[in-house]
């Protein structure tokens, strides 16, 4: 992305700050590469401060600055850590409050990304070092209208794929057939392909007490092979295979009968219902022009599933940012393994996605969310209102 210089300072003086200053050491600040636009080789120390006022600063090694050549503002090169050191001083002279990849107590760990090190060098300037929490959300976690609709695209692939791979477990299962796991994997994997998406790693299929474990990925020696009267958990995410492309990411449970037991469909209930309520609490804080934060929607959905009788076993957050990568940097739906007070605004997106799991299977319900023109949409339509029924 280009920075957009003129925004970035506006929100910096909103914020009363006196710049964002941008810090990276061999790729440990993803965040920074890519508010500054960076591509390519860059592995020594560099910074990017981006003032409330007045030209950018960029510093960076003598024989890096090829890398910076489309970075706007006035270009500063060192040599010797010495000249690191001097340079640093002098653009942060007079600054008293800039914000950084940095956050207190280490609450919210996806933007602490900037060592301790460094901070500490910052301050001893007379610099005092605040969280660029809320700056990441608001100008790297915003989708443009290009991700929007490469968003809305592999959203409609992944459920074209979870019916084709629900249609192969039933083809499979009613002629008893031998079909595992890591089969069903391994064609939804052939049909990413075939509808140009792509993703890092996954999906997930999983039966029964596997279901069980959030993060069961099933692999070639050990998957589980898929019978009659099982339940099935199919986790899909990718995205198109375009640059800047964002990321859709699904679940949904099946059932290997024509009949679904109670024993499961009660538990699919408080899921779906906690989903649900997460989504019309967000709505109703847009509709009253009011704030809303990624841990008081977790509180929401989690209330639900807490009533339940099930919270011991609802295991993770209710969802995590969405966008070029499937776990992003803006706001996370959480309010259990972190504290996320960042607030969700407008082109932001997210996965909605409670879960209780037990020893004998497990359920998770997951919908990707964007806020737009003052609501939550739900993109990953049709929802799954109850386990569906696969032979």
């Amino acid at each position: 992305m280009a920075i957009r210089t003129d925004e970035i300072q506006a929100a910096l003086r909103a914020e009363e700050l006196d710049g964002w200053l941008l810090y990276d050491f061999h790729g440990l600040n993803p965040i920074a590469r890519r508010i500054a636009g960076l591509h390519g080789f860059v592995t020594r120390r560099w910074f990017l401060l981006i003032p409330a006022t007045g030209e950018p600063e960029v510093i960076c090694h003598l024989m890096e600055e090829i890398g910076f050549a489309g970075v706007p503002g006035r270009h500063h090169h060192y040599r010797t850590w010495q000249e690191l050191d001097a340079l640093l001083k002098q653009i942060l002279s007079g600054r008293k409050r800039v914000a950084m990849e940095y956050s207190p107590g280490n609450a919210i760990p996806y933007v602490a990304r900037v060592d301790a090190g460094t901070v500490e060098k910052v301050r001893a300037l007379g610099t005092e070092v605040v969280s660029s929490a809320d700056l990441v959300a608001q100008f790297s976690a915003r989708w443009s209208p290009k991700q929007i609709a490469l968003h809305r695209r592999a959203a409609a692939g992944l459920l074209e794929i979870k019916d084709r791979a629900f249609a192969l477990i039933g083809d499979h299962v009613r002629g008893r057939k031998t079909l595992t796991e890591y089969a069903v994997a391994a064609f939804v994997r052939k049909e990413f392909a075939r509808l140009g998406l792509i993703c890092d790693d996954g999906p997930i299929c999983a039966v029964d007490a596997n279901a069980g474990n959030p993060h069961y990925e099933p692999d070639s020696q050990s998957s589980a092979r898929i019978d009659a009267g099982q339940l099935i958990l199919l986790d899909l995410w990718a995205k198109c295979d375009e640059p800047e492309a964002a990321y859709a990411d699904i679940t949904w449970t099946g059932f290997t009968g024509p009949t679904v037991p109670s024993t499961i469909a009660s538990v699919f209930a408080p899921v779906a219902a906690a989903r649900d309520g997460a989504v019309a609490f967000v709505n109703e804080r847009l509709r009253a022009g009011q704030l809303v934060h990624g841990y008081e929607v977790d509180a929401a959905a989690r209330e639900v599933i807490v009533k339940s009788g099930y919270g011991d076993r609802f295991l993770h957050r209710t969802g995590h940012s969405i966008g070029t990568q499937v776990h992003d940097v803006g706001p996370n739906i959480d309010g259990l393994e972190t504290q996320d007070r960042r607030r969700l605004q407008e082109g932001m997106a997210f996965t909605i996605e409670p879960g209780i799991y037990l020893a004998e299977f497990g359920i998770r319900s997951e919908i990707n969310v964007l806020i737009q023109n003052g609501k939550a949409e739900i993109t990953t339509l049709p929802l799954q209102t109850e386990v569906t029924p696969i032979v």
